[in-house]
């Protein structure tokens, strides 16, 4: 188990530098092939990788969080799943800056 979770995290850090690569670059076609990547993931995965992506990066660089989360990642999602995970993020903002 400690080792699948290792993996999880080490997966999560590879998407996050290749975000921030991809966000830095301004390489859009660079970000959509890292979702098509994420969404060929089982389901459950996917979700896992996108929460600790989120996390990381909601830490680190709000903006990018958004930009790749709502940008790239749910540009094709229904405006009330967006809007809902934007909220998510905002959220997870005000936790970060109340402490």
């Amino acid at each position: 188990m400690d080792d699948v979770k290792a993996n999880l995290n080490e997966l999560i850090g590879v998407v996050v530098q290749a975000v921030v690569s991809a966000y830095q670059t301004q390489e859009l076609e660079n970000a959509l092939m890292i979702r098509d990547e994420l969404q060929r993931l089982p389901d459950a995965m996917t979700t896992e990788v996108i929460n600790g992506v989120i996390l990381s990066l909601v830490e680190t660089n709000p903006d990018l969080c958004r930009w790749f989360i709502l940008d790239v990642f749910l540009c094709e999602a229904d405006p009330e799943g967006k809007a809902d995970v934007a909220e998510r993020i905002n959220l997870l903002m005000a936790d970060l800056n109340a402490q």
